[in-house]
């Protein structure tokens, strides 16, 4: 299938690693001009070459923005670097770096504040940044959110706050900005194998004491599939649901977790 986003221009936040990077590698080998956003250099452009090295796109197709998701300002004016830099934007990925693991009893409320900044206001800052050039012929805003906020995790209080908000905004924006040709709905991920999931199996098995092939055993037996997805598995939704092939698709959540959520109602 042709997802009709070869030229698209396409901005994805925190993309240097894990689901971000699997998901602007996939735009990348669509046709897209792809803006990959993270706080270190260093990253991004080992992210850069990487997906240049898996596509063969052109070098110009990958542009960098060095942005730190809890500044306000870097997240507009990396966004506006991005439109000018491809002469407009089609598509907005928003995302987040994964907050920290604790339990509420352990989690202060200078922790809040900062999950509060990093997760739901950056996303909301995207989306005000973004907006102004997605209406100018239509555009999609897909947003990067755990499957797991639908049913809280022990240990992920943050997460479990501040994460559920992200879908209804996404809901709130599919209901205002639809007339203006804007759609935004929810990629939800759970038992894709990436860099944060790597850490939390590590955190797990210290805190219980078992093996990490262990948790990855608890892990893959809460999934009707087998085994765990890849991050490409995981992009290929994201630049589906972000394309024009998904034109009449809005304020939606689309689980790529296995059947992870399939015990859910």
């Amino acid at each position: 299938m042709d997802l009709g986003l070869s030229g698209a221009s396409v901005f994805v936040a925190a993309a240097s690693k894990g689901l971000g990077l699997g998901a602007a590698t996939q735009f990348a080998a669509e046709g897209a001009n792809v803006a990959i956003a993270s706080r270190s250099a260093d990253n991004l452009d080992t992210a850069r070459k990487a997906i240049l090295d898996e596509t063969g796109c052109d070098d110009d197709a990958v542009f960098t923005v060095k942005m730190d998701l809890s500044d306000a300002d870097a997240i507009e004016s990396g966004i506006a670097a991005t439109t000018a830099e491809f002469g407009g934007l089609d598509v907005l990925v928003t995302n987040h770096g994964g907050p920290n693991n604790a339990s509420f009893k352990d989690t202060s409320l200078e922790a809040f504040d900062e999950g509060y900044n990093d997760v739901l206001r950056s996303t909301v800052v995207q989306c005000k940044a973004a907006l102004p050039a997605l209406r100018d012929g239509g555009g999609a805003i897909t947003h990067l959110v755990a499957a797991s906020a639908a049913e809280p995790t022990p240990h992920g209080t943050l997460g479990n706050v501040f994460r559920p908000g992200i879908y209804g905004l996404s809901k709130t924006l599919a209901n205002e900005e639809g007339e203006n040709g804007v759609r935004s709905n929810c990629v939800a991920p759970r038992g894709v194998l990436s860099d944060r999931i790597e850490s939390k199996i590590t955190a797990r098995a210290e805190r219980e004491g078992i093996t990490e092939s262990k948790v990855r055993e608890l892990r893959v037996a809460e999934l009707p599939l087998p085994e765990m997805g890849t991050t490409e598995e995981f992009g290929k939704a994201v630049a589906f649901v972000s394309s024009p092939a998904a034109s009449y698709v809005t304020g939606s959540v689309l689980p790529v977790d296995g059947g992870w959520s399939s015990r859910l109602l």
